[in-house]
């Protein structure tokens, strides 16, 4: 028997319930890994309230991000062998770039599919990337929604790259990732935050512009002072439509907004932005449903050749996953926050 977390009836954190379920087997393509570590998302809490999933059963397992090593492999399986460490994207059939439609749904873990938050379970090996030595189990566990997600944003949608500003909203795990990655591909970088002190390690982690929007609610303007008008390039937008208006006057001339978060609101609101901004701007705006196990893997291999190493503000123990969950509720944290499932 091993453990795991179910999401219960989705009334909150508190409907987390731990249980006793039997081991998982591999079966033919797929491969049965012992998972070490997870990883929280903001949209974790989101299943819980019931405001993400439809229809979702009380003994769905949760967390879409983790990391595990293989124990054994399935019929027909030759690509891994036991003691590989992997990952995988949360959407587990989209797996190149041309491979997105309404059926990645079907397959979505921690939502639709069974997720991290157990000490063992079976992956497709077509989704499954093998992970270099250089990157370790912090990076690894928080990675699969951030990593997918951002490059499909920055890099994928937006071409992030020297001689282009990136802009991020918020300290959390998304925007920091966007900060580590955007410096390592040689783009400039803004963001946004409540907390002076959660500014100034971001700015020791090499963002370019700083702009607190509890001193600015008018934070769009801040920017456009900072950066002599010009605004971003590309934005990272973690806030939603809620906020889009905002979003908007802090893009430059032809930028483009990759809108993944619901920071300000819910995934649900309708836009407050200027339809006439956004044409005067010339501005692309594009929903970024995460990314494909192509984006993971492109992500990773800029991770392994820069050395970028994932910050994990608090770790908590498995049995503790509650207490994990209201630490990223709390907005307290500044980076990730990681479950370790077992050694």
């Amino acid at each position: 028997m091993m453990r795991a977390w179910e999401i219960g009836p989705r009334g909150g954190i508190a409907s987390l319930r731990l249980v006793e379920r039997p081991e998982p087997v591999a079966g033919p393509g797929e491969v049965l890994v012992r998972v070490t570590a997870a990883g929280l998302n903001y949209r974790d809490l989101m299943v819980l309230r019931g405001q993400y999933g439809t229809d979702l059963p009380e003994t769905r397992i949760p967390l879409s991000d983790g990391v595990g090593v293989v124990e054994a492999v399935g019929a027909g399986v030759s690509a891994f062998s036991p003691g590989d460490r992997v990952i995988a994207p949360h959407f587990l059939t989209w797996l190149d770039d041309a491979g997105y439609g309404f059926p990645v749904f079907a397959a979505d873990m921690g939502v639709t599919a069974d997720g991290w938050l157990v000490e063992r379970l079976v992956l497709p090996a077509s989704a499954a990337i093998r992970l270099p030595d250089s990157v370790d189990d912090g990076t690894a566990a928080t990675l699969a929604v951030v990593g997918g997600t951002v490059w499909h944003a920055m890099v994928a949608f937006g071409g992030a790259g020297p001689g282009k500003l990136v802009l991020a909203q918020g300290t959390g795990g998304v925007s920091i990732f966007a900060l580590q990655l955007a410096k390592a591909l040689g783009a400039q970088f803004a963001i946004t935050s409540s907390s002076e002190a959660k500014l100034a390690r971001a700015r020791e982690m090499g963002a370019d512009f700083t702009v607190n929007y509890r001193d600015r609610p008018d934070w769009a303007a801040a920017l456009l002072e900072a950066t002599g008008g010009r605004g971003a390039d590309v934005v990272v937008d973690t806030l939603g439509f809620p906020a889009l208006g905002e979003t908007v006057r802090a893009t430059g001339v032809n930028g483009r907004i990759g809108t993944l978060g619901a920071m300000s609101g819910t995934p649900q609101d309708t836009a407050s932005a200027s339809q006439g901004e956004i044409i005067g701007k010339n501005l692309t705006i594009k929903g970024i449903a995460s990314g494909s196990r192509a984006m993971l893997a492109a992500a990773l291999e800029v991770i392994d050749r820069s050395g970028i190493a994932m910050l994990v503000d608090r770790t908590f123990p498995l049995a503790e996953a509650p207490a994990a969950y209201r630490h990223l509720d709390s907005g307290a944290h500044m980076g990730k926050v990681m479950i370790r499932v077992a050694d």
